[in-house]
């Protein structure tokens, strides 16, 4: 529980305000390794997931999940995922305003936050990974070592990312997701590959970004959790699912 006057944890702010509007858990720290199949427990102060093993390789799980291995889904160009005060509008510049490769930008929008804290998640060519549903959970139930753990059923991962957290001053940010192509150097008489780079404008709160350059999915963003219960699956996956604090704004 939080002490009085004492702010909540700005992670922990930002998962809330994106599982209320997906009903999904952000990764405050998406080069972090979030696997399908993991398993283990959820800090309250700051909602991030603490792994203490994956069902596909634990000696107490793996036969039981042999036959069930993790689908892949196909892939989305763009996931943007926005809390309920914030609001996207046409992306515009100044007129004198040059930045070379906007207008060609794969992805590229302007969001006005509200005076209370917003949170922005951006995903470029997302992919799915999924656990077999409800079938292969119930063989978990009854499993000692998951019981009230919760267990990763889905993750987000993706080559580029942004994510922000507003700081509360109605600020309207703008994002791009820039490539660029080197300029050759000496003796070399072609180009080199093209790069990816977040610009931004008016990013006054916390902001994260990255884009890898081979376009690994070395990202995730976004997952899913579902709570093993001995009377069955938790029928709510929430963030936290006995709030003792607070008034989170």
């Amino acid at each position: 529980m939080f002490g009085f006057g004492a702010p909540p944890h700005s992670s922990r702010k930002f998962i809330d305000l994106i599982f209320a509007a997906s009903s999904k858990w952000a990764n405050w720290d998406p080069p972090k390794e979030i696997r399908v199949g993991d398993f283990g427990t959820v800090d309250k102060k700051t909602g991030e997931f603490e792994k203490e093993g994956n069902i596909y390789d634990d000696n107490s799980t793996a036969s039981l999940t042999a036959s069930y291995p993790p689908q892949t889904a196909s892939k989305d160009a763009v996931i943007e995922i926005s809390s309920e005060n914030v609001r996207r509008r046409d992306f515009g510049l100044e007129p004198k305003t040059s930045i070379p490769g906007i207008a060609d930008a794969s992805v590229k929008g302007e969001w006005q936050f509200a005076s209370k804290r917003g949170a922005l998640l951006v995903m470029h060519k997302p992919r799915s990974t999924y656990v077999p549903p409800k079938v292969m959970l119930k063989k978990l139930i009854d499993v000692p070592e998951l019981k009230d753990k919760y267990v990763v059923t889905e993750t987000f991962s993706c080559p580029a990312y942004s994510l922000y957290l507003s700081s509360g001053d109605s600020e309207a940010v703008s994002l791009a997701l820039l490539a660029t192509v080197p300029l050759p150097v000496a003796p070399v008489s072609v180009g080199g590959s093209i790069k990816s780079s977040w610009w931004n404008k008016n990013t006054s709160g916390l902001f994260r970004c990255a884009c890898d350059e081979s376009e690994n999915y070395c990202y995730t963003p976004l997952y899913a959790l579902k709570r093993i219960r001995k009377s069955g699956i938790l029928r709510r996956d929430s963030p936290i699912p006995e709030r003792e604090d607070d008034d989170l704004t």
